[in-house]
């Protein structure tokens, strides 16, 4: 799972930055992401060069030579890969950390990060100088360096799955290990593919998602039993993206386009009754739609459900949750009010119930099926925007307590399914 976050010895204690991220601006993320300035005629100090807000990286020790200004994430150095020698960190507040990576796009395996300045030949980390091809700057490079990394990973709660599960419970689990996984998008458009803490396999990273403005996933969609994913992108195009049962995926296979009318996307199993899977959008007019899977990873001709559904912040889809074999919707309101709407197997709904507890509109909820080993539906939303939690489901359409569960990305952005 990556290098471990070691810190430069001359870096001063502080408080754990999960405890004060909530609190922190994103100030040091805006503006351009990066300026090269040559080296001046008269060599200055590298300090005096450097831009007050950025870290400024350098081509000769000592803060000499060409001079790289990075004022965010940059997850290609281009032409500067294998450059930086010697760097200036700028940064001020909560969030003056910077972490440099041997490898591109945040990949945490030997990352390493700093508060100070420094030549790199002259650091406790002489193995980084020439060798950084990508760079964090700011509160999020602070919790998320080496190996707790830009990816989330589930912990405390998880548990093995039964060996067998019905239809409507059997998703969430990419690389089919038997444990609940998760994916998560960066703020850099990578997808993080990454199984529980107890799984013996790797968090993968697959990239060129940035231009993807929704997806969804809710088990094997075209018959081959690997879980899939839909993604639409920024002109609207609905695509498929078949799973290969190790955490990544085939070659993308394109459903169509003039899918932007829909504001929200919702894989959700059988909610049809004919042993596929399907999906229901709300269009921006506030009408749900059901649109029946065919088993080829496509749909039939939709049908509406109803209007109205525009109260509704989120959608959920966790399978069954009251127990009755068909599969459910979960949808959060304005009021921060969660509700269980049971399937009726007819691929509408039957009467809703609310569900304990609230739920804050600025705070995403999702499920990955059963999380906790029992055969049940879970329900996980972030808490406090630092760790991510489970809502045990109990079988009969209700939940228990948030328990703890995996570490949480709550940078600008960042989305997580």
């Amino acid at each position: 799972m990556g290098g471990s976050v070691r810190l430069h010895p001359s870096a001063r204690l502080r408080p754990s930055a999960r405890l004060l991220r909530g609190a922190l601006t994103a100030g040091v993320a805006l503006g351009l992401s990066a300026t090269v300035l040559s080296s001046p005629a008269r060599a200055a100090d590298g300090w005096d060069r450097c831009p007050q807000g950025s870290v400024c990286g350098f081509s000769k020790p000592l803060y000499q030579g060409d001079m790289l200004v990075i004022r965010k994430p940059m997850g290609s150095l281009g032409s500067w890969d294998n450059r930086i020698r010697s760097f200036v960190n700028r940064l001020s507040g909560p969030g003056d950390a910077v972490c440099f990576f041997p490898k591109a796009g945040l990949d945490p395996e030997g990352s390493t990060h700093f508060y100070t300045s420094a030549s790199f030949d002259e650091s406790a980390f002489p193995e980084l100088d020439r060798a950084v091809s990508s760079v964090d700057v700011g509160p999020e490079a602070d919790d998320f360096c080496g190996s707790e990394s830009r990816f989330p990973m589930l912990w405390d709660a998880v548990e093995h799955r039964p060996a067998t599960l019905p239809a409507h419970g059997a998703f969430g689990d990419l690389d089919r290990d038997g444990y609940a996984d998760v994916l998560s998008r960066n703020m850099l458009g990578q997808l993080w593919t990454t199984p529980s803490y107890e799984s013996s396999h790797r968090p993968l990273l697959v990239g060129g998602w940035e231009g993807m403005t929704k997806l969804a996933r809710h088990g094997d969609y075209d018959g081959d039993g690997d879980e899939d994913v839909f993604a639409r992108d920024k002109a609207g195009v609905l695509w498929f993206h078949p799973g290969n049962g190790k955490g990544y995926f085939k070659p993308r296979v394109k459903i169509g386009g003039g899918w932007n009318s829909m504001k929200e996307l919702k894989a959700v199993a059988d909610i049809t009754g004919d042993g596929r899977r399907d999906l229901v959008a709300r269009d921006t007019a506030g009408v749900l739609w059901t649109y029946p899977g065919n088993g080829k990873g496509w749909f039939g001709a939709r049908t509406k459900v109803g209007g109205g559904w525009n109260a509704m912040t989120r959608l959920v889809a966790p399978g069954d949750m009251n127990g009755d074999g068909r599969s459910d919707l979960v949808a959060r309101d304005n009021a921060r009010g969660l509700w269980l709407y049971p399937g009726n197997g007819k691929g509408a709904f039957g009467a809703r119930t609310k569900l304990s507890y609230s739920w804050p509109s600025d705070a995403p909820v999702f499920s990955v099926g059963d999380v906790t080993g029992d055969g049940k539906a879970d329900v996980m939303r972030p808490i406090d925007g630092q760790q991510l939690y489970v809502y045990v489901g109990n079988g009969r359409g209700g939940i228990g307590g948030p328990q703890a569960d995996m570490s949480w990305d709550s940078a600008e952005r960042v989305h997580v399914f």
